[in-house]
């Protein structure tokens, strides 16, 4: 039964992919949907791509650790994902954008994941900030942290690769004011955005505000969904149970879908269940039956 409902979501989703339909008739959409992996862990990983794919998503996005588990026989790896017809799209890695004493090895961190994804044909890298941090950034850390940043793009661009930088709640640059600032300070050529809704609302943020004032900045936004209540804002979405079911919490996804349509984005949606509480499956195709009706990505 699980096989007849997922190719009848592949026939609606070949058939609503590529156009959406308003005033003016069918207009071209180029939005790709993703899932991320993270939530079935690196030991199920095989399993996640699987599921995946039978869920009815075009391609996924995986923790850097992959690059450890795959980096010596990339041609298992492919064959995995050809097996499950999805692509990769991309990888999130952690790193210390603070810790300019040791950033040449953050930047080779980064590099090396940058080579693999390359190689599995995937076109960007996610990279986020590792630890916690409640006190602001003085002028000097600013300097380090987009310098940092900068360098990572730009080394990461040999392999034609695009970082993407993802806010994070409480782990600094997570208020609107301070990604408008990361922005300002860094190349658009070298740094994008990787948009989680959920960490925005969890720091407080206005999703689709910030996503309409940086669309142009943006390569993938995570649809995530958040708590409303005011009490979860100390969470990021890393804690089990910090985010609800996706579709049933604050975010207000047809908002930020209008934006994106009406502002031609063609990246990545990826869809991001971490955080709940229940099996990765059940939250990926319910999470999938959401973007395709409800989300306002793919309007009938």
């Amino acid at each position: 039964m699980r096989e007849v409902n997922r190719r009848n979501c592949r026939v609606f989703w070949n058939a609503e992919r590529c156009f959406r339909q308003d005033g003016d008739g069918f207009q071209v959409s180029e939005i790709k949907l993703g899932c991320y992996t993270g939530p079935w862990g690196s030991k199920k990983l095989i399993q996640a791509i699987s599921q995946i794919g039978e869920s009815g998503f075009d391609g996924m996005e995986a923790p850097a650790p992959v690059v450890m588990q795959y980096e010596d026989r990339l041609h298992v790896f492919e064959e995995i994902l050809e097996t499950a017809g999805i692509s990769l799209a991309g990888l999130i890695q952690t790193l210390d954008m603070l810790d300019r004493e040791h950033a040449d090895e953050q930047v080779e961190r980064a590099a090396n994941s940058a080579r693999f994804v390359s190689a599995a044909g995937a076109s960007y890298l996610t990279i986020c900030h590792s630890s916690l941090r409640d006190a602001p950034m003085n002028d000097e850390e600013w300097a380090t942290f987009a310098a940092i940043i900068e360098e990572i793009g730009q080394r990461c661009s040999e392999f034609g690769i695009q970082v993407c930088f993802m806010p994070r709640a409480q782990k600094l640059v997570c208020s609107e004011k301070d990604i408008h600032r990361l922005l300002a300070m860094t190349d658009p050529n070298f740094v994008k955005l990787s948009l989680d809704t959920a960490e925005i609302s969890l720091a407080g943020g206005n999703v689709q505000r910030l996503v309409k004032a940086c669309l142009d900045r943006i390569m993938l936004i995570r649809y995530h969904d958040a708590s409303g209540s005011k009490r979860r804002l100390a969470y990021t979405s890393d804690e089990l149970g910090s985010t609800p079911q996706f579709g049933r919490g604050a975010v207000k996804f047809n908002a930020v879908s209008k934006v994106l349509l009406d502002g031609g984005f063609s990246g990545w949606v990826m869809l991001d269940v971490t955080g709940e509480d229940h099996d990765p499956l059940e939250a990926a195709v319910s999470g999938f039956r959401f973007l395709m009706r409800k989300s306002g990505l793919f309007p009938v």
